[in-house]
């Protein structure tokens, strides 16, 4: 029941992130060739995919974030009504197990938007590269993604849905700008870790990278089941 009802609550998030993704792919199709070598073309768009990839990445993992315990239609959120919201607060469930059920669903679907935009980023590389760099990279950008979808859920859980994608969004801006000026940051960043950019497909694994977007998702995890635990509705 619980897991029905977030998919219900979820499914035109997921539709329209699928729809934005597809777009972004399509749309280099429509634009005019300038005259280039096929060659040049295609690293062109190899460059392009790698970079476009990592904020489809980020904005799946935003967007499906909110998502989770406060989710509710643009309207109900203006109008101050908050009948979804309150009617799965009524269900005899705990509010952690709310917050597992919602955040794992969209946890889920923005893992395999992830392997989606990975796997299509990765067939437009040049040259061939192997199954197991493959699925480390695809494994790699999924467990950096979690850090960014955990904090996002954390913050669905302290401001209002509205809210939530905004200062998501002005969170990373944030991290990325301070990541270019320490190098400790730089190192432990979820957003260098999921890009092929700052770690090539068939480099050696960023352990440090992927251990700390997995202690980040836990922190912040934990974090919003405490917020949970002590909000009034």
């Amino acid at each position: 029941m619980l897991w029905y009802k977030a998919w219900l609550e979820t499914r035109w998030r997921f539709v329209f992130i699928l729809g934005s993704i597809l777009l972004v792919w399509v749309a280099p199709l429509w634009l005019p060739s300038t005259g280039v070598s096929a060659a040049v073309a295609a690293s062109r768009m190899g460059r392009a995919l790698q970079l476009e990839s990592a904020l489809l990445y980020i904005f799946a993992a935003i967007y499906l974030a909110g998502a989770g315990i406060n989710t509710q239609t643009v309207y109900a959120a203006t109008t101050g009504f908050h009948g979804s919201m309150l009617f799965t607060l009524s269900m005899p469930v705990s509010r952690r197990r709310l917050l597992l059920v919602r955040a794992g669903l969209g946890a889920i679907l923005t893992g395999l938007l992830v392997a989606i935009v990975a796997g299509y980023t990765l067939l437009h590389q040049p040259g061939s590269a192997s199954a197991r760099a493959i699925v480390e990279y695809i494994a790699r950008a999924i467990i950096c993604t979690m850090a960014v979808y955990s904090l996002s859920v954390l913050m669905a859980c302290v401001l209002d849905e509205m809210w939530q994608f905004m200062g998501g969004c002005c969170v990373w801006v944030a991290f990325f700008m301070l990541q270019s000026r320490f190098a400790v940051l730089s190192s432990l960043s979820p957003l260098r870790g999921m890009s092929l950019i700052c770690y090539p497909l068939g480099g050696p694994m960023p352990w440090m990278t992927v251990l700390a977007s997995l202690a980040f998702a836990g922190a912040f995890l934990c974090a919003s089941a405490l917020v949970l635990q002590r909000k009034e509705y």
